[in-house]
């Protein structure tokens, strides 16, 4: 299949070319202690992203599987993962996520999109990056866009968030042939722009991280973000921990697409 069909699966994960989506892996990633209260409940998260119109969400398979039927909203299907390595039940050492699921199960669930991540820097990034390519290739025979969390993590990695890493970063995923990369923000704005840069035609979007001290806080990360030129965000704790989930997606909306700063975004959580 041509990378032109891709890009045409690309835009149905845009909104006025721009791309907003809610995560939902942190319940396999961090385990329980990022879910509190109505947060462990799938049906919840499902409802936030079918109300807020959001372009993508991302889960594992067993949520896509047993609850996407019931609501209108494209899935990201996360096809690898790791156990939280601060719990009893996670394994020591460098970061090396087990892959999950298939390309063709995602296909039959009825995924949009396929996520993986890569740890660059890990002691395992040769096999990583080697179970990417038989996914990435599979699913752009399928025509489903690939998104990779590139994430700089392992014991030699002393700065994970340095502009050399993140950009290097960015340059091995475009390089790996992710459409989009989703990356973490270090709060400067240069260096998100050089990773930009070194991502050429993949996509990058804000990786949206612990929750953030207050949403003033997070909405100017969003602006800085959208200002820079990213193609967008990808959050879930900042989204749906806080007690008005909507009102922040249109926040978020307000500053990404129509330009709004802060200030007039945060009218929207009065």
């Amino acid at each position: 299949m041509s990378y032109k069909e891709i890009e045409k699966a690309l835009k149905k994960l845009e909104t006025k070319g721009k791309s907003l989506f809610l995560a939902q892996d942190q319940g396999f990633e961090h385990g329980p202690y990022e879910l509190e209260g109505k947060t462990a409940d799938p049906d919840y998260l499902f409802h936030i992203a079918e109300k807020g119109k959001v372009d993508a969400f991302i889960c594992q398979k067993g949520l896509a599987e047993m609850y996407g039927e019931s609501y209108k909203a494209n899935i990201m299907l996360k096809v690898n993962g790791k156990v939280n390595p601060k719990s009893e039940l996670g394994p020591d050492g460098d970061p090396h996520p087990a892959v999950t699921c298939s390309v063709r199960k995602a296909v039959d669930i009825g995924a949009k999109a396929i996520g993986f991540t890569n740890f660059v820097g890990s002691q395992f990034q040769k096999q990583i990056m080697e179970e990417f390519r038989d996914i990435q290739e599979e699913a752009h025979d399928f025509g489903l866009p690939v998104a990779s969390w590139i994430y700089p993590r392992g014991k030699k990695v002393k700065t994970p968030l340095s502009r050399e890493n993140l950009a290097y970063g960015a340059r091995l995923g475009q390089e790996l042939g992710a459409d989009f990369l989703k990356m973490p923000f270090n709060g400067k704005p240069e260096d998100f722009k050089e990773q930009i840069r070194m991502a050429g035609k993949s996509k990058v979007v804000m990786s949206g991280g612990a929750k953030s001290k207050s949403t003033k806080e997070f909405l100017k990360h969003v602006e800085t973000v959208a200002n820079c030129g990213g193609q967008g965000f990808a959050i879930g704790r900042n989204i749906w921990q806080h007690e008005t989930p909507l009102a922040v997606i249109k926040a978020i909306r307000d500053i990404q697409l129509d330009q709004k700063d802060v200030y007039s975004a945060l009218k929207r959580l009065e």
